[in-house]
């Protein structure tokens, strides 16, 4: 069976797309089990809740979609500004309109164009299927720091 999913553009296609959305709802679901009083405590590194959430809007919106248009050919979607959220509901509702923005660059994606390249100027040339297959691993590792940054804020200070 995974020698038909790796030999099938289509499979392939739908699997990275799944990846990308199951990823996102962890995260998603992470935030939304949050204490929204924690939302902007630090840990010791000055790491917060508010801040993950705010980089990864701002990762799709400036990093992973400008290289998926890039490698499309496709204008980056206007009026994007940075990320600045006062409150846990403000930042899943953003990052919600962010991933939707990041998705409808991929609204006419067909197998063919997974080896499309993109350049990225610091870390060289990415295909599309790399690009995807990071943005979902970056939702993943968000997620997971969600759920730390929630666990070390609900910790006794001492």
């Amino acid at each position: 069976m995974t020698s038909k999913v790796h030999g099938d553009g289509r499979q392939g296609l739908e699997d990275v797309v799944r990846r990308i959305d199951e990823s996102k709802a962890a995260l998603v679901q992470a935030l939304e089990s949050t204490d929204p009083s924690i939302f902007e405590t630090e840990n010791s590194e000055g790491e917060s809740i508010r801040h993950a959430v705010q980089r990864a809007a701002d990762e799709m919106n400036f990093y992973y979609g400008r290289l998926v248009a890039r490698a499309l050919n496709l204008p980056q979607p206007p009026g994007l500004t940075r990320a600045d959220y006062g409150s846990l509901r403000e930042g899943v509702m953003a990052l919600q309109v962010a991933h939707r923005r990041f998705t409808n660059l991929l609204h006419d994606l067909v197998p063919d164009d997974l080896g499309k390249m993109a350049e990225d100027p610091e870390h060289g040339s990415y295909s599309l299927l790399q690009i995807l297959e990071l943005a979902a691993a970056q939702y993943a590792m968000r997620a997971q720091q969600v759920q730390q940054l929630a666990a070390h804020a609900r910790q006794p200070s001492g």
